[in-house]
């Protein structure tokens, strides 16, 4: 057994995913990681990194330049049109000031599970926050765990969902975004009840803590921003939300086509809410905010195409493979500890699916499979580095050391908890 090329594999992996904690940016940290792989198995570096991880990177690129693309833009027209501000603000008042943080956590939870871009989601929900948490003088180091665990859990796993890490496992295994619908709903209500147990607890803990809501300048100015815009009614505002979910789960249209559907309605339905005059400068705007997550995720790719190519891979494969037990138990572990080397489950879902279909794909349930690593990829990617966390802290005026511990048990302890119980479920049920 090649046991050297494996600890080479090992560390190369190691030293990515330093260098990702490190904060130096995917490309380099792929790019160096990759070098020291191909040096320590035998292999050219150059001509590596030249074929074999560009090929990886352009593939993927290939395979998901629309949906990036077309998923931002879409969210940068809800955004751009005060849809966004009309579906948050019209769930709270339903809700009412009694049930701030359930409203909230479900506002954002609609909003991701429509399509919108959970960057685009934060902005747009954030002032209404701060109004809501000013109101029930919640402490603001709620602010964080209440929006990702809305937008960044149960609305990314759950079937029928056009977040990328759901649409990519399709992409990759030839399944439909309600792959094992039942086994998947049960799991996605499960983590939903979970997360909003803890933070009832939480929040219950910190007022009994003395702890209060506090206003800052820049929460003013937001305010103010905000203050009498122009926004679409709460019906119309999520009529292309349901037109997209609509040719997705039930036309069965490529994610593609229903994310332009998506587009195309909110073009329609917004017509007396969107600047026209900017509407190019908006759309290109949405193109970039699409494209580097894209060209990220696609880096990390040719990173996972040199592991493949490395001697030492295919005995880790026949390893794994020849192993006694449940294939989803493998797979996901796969998925999870990817998810936490690149802080990222679209990352993590472009490096171990491809290997984990190779390895599984031809006696697994693939809808399971599917269902598992959307479930799985949603774990470790919430650590610390994670770049969607950093935002949210910094726009929330907040910190690791004041907010995070509650969202490392609802973004990383929880999806855990939901892992092991879809795999359970679906021994339960026969699949496998």
């Amino acid at each position: 057994m090649n046991v050297m090329g494996i600890v080479f594999i090992l560390l190369s992996l190691a030293i990515l995913m330093f260098l990702c904690f490190k904060g130096v940016p995917i490309f380099f940290s792929a790019l160096i990681a990759g070098i020291f792989l191909t040096i320590t198995a035998g292999l050219n570096p150059i001509e590596q990194m030249t074929t074999t991880y560009v090929a990886g990177l352009a593939g993927y690129v290939q395979s998901f330049f629309f949906i990036f693309i077309l998923g931002a833009i879409y969210g940068k027209i809800v955004d751009i049109s005060g849809a966004a501000d009309s579906i948050a603000n019209g769930i709270v008042n339903k809700c009412g000031e009694r049930a701030i943080i359930p409203a909230l956590l479900l506002a954002c939870g609609v909003m991701a599970y429509g399509g919108i871009s959970v960057f685009v989601c934060l902005f747009t929900v954030y002032p209404i926050m701060i109004s809501m948490f000013k109101k029930g003088d919640i402490s603001r180091t709620l602010i964080p765990v209440v929006y990702l665990s809305g937008a960044g859990t149960f609305a990314c796993m759950m079937p029928g969902s056009p977040q990328i890490q759901n649409l990519m496992p399709g992409e990759i295994l030839g399944t439909p975004p309600t792959a094992s619908l039942v086994p998947g709903l049960i799991t996605g209500f499960l983590e939903l009840a979970l997360v909003f147990i803890f933070i009832m607890w939480w929040a219950k803990r910190c007022k009994e803590k003395g702890m209060h809501f506090e206003m800052t300048a820049k929460d003013e100015l937001v305010l103010q921003a905000k203050a009498g815009k122009k926004v679409p009614p709460f019906l119309l505002s999520i009529l292309p939300l349901i037109i997209l979910l609509v040719t997705l789960n039930v036309f069965k249209l490529p994610p593609e086509v229903a994310l332009l559907c998506g587009c195309v309605a909110g073009l329609i339905c917004f017509v007396k809410y969107i600047d026209w005059k900017k509407i190019w400068s908006n759309l290109g705007d949405g193109f970039k905010d699409g494209t580097m997550p894209l060209l990220n995720t696609a880096a990390i790719v040719g990173f996972g195409g040199l592991v493949k190519v490395a001697p030492a891979f295919q005995t880790i494969i026949e390893k794994v493979t020849s192993m006694q037990g449940n294939p989803l138990i493998a797979a996901a572990i796969a998925v999870t500890v990817m998810s936490g080397v690149c802080a990222s489950g679209s990352g993590g879902l472009g490096i171990a699916l491809p290997i984990v279909k190779d390895a599984f794909g031809s006696v697994v349930n693939l809808e399971a499979l599917h269902r598992v690593s959307t479930i799985s990829c949603l774990t470790l990617d919430s650590l610390p580095n994670n770049g969607l966390l950093i935002t949210t802290l910094n726009v929330s005026e907040t910190t690791h050391k004041n907010a995070y511990f509650p969202v490392f048990i609802t973004t990383v302890i929880v999806p855990f908890i939901a892992t092991a119980f879809y795999i359970a479920l679906c021994a339960v049920m026969g699949i496998c």
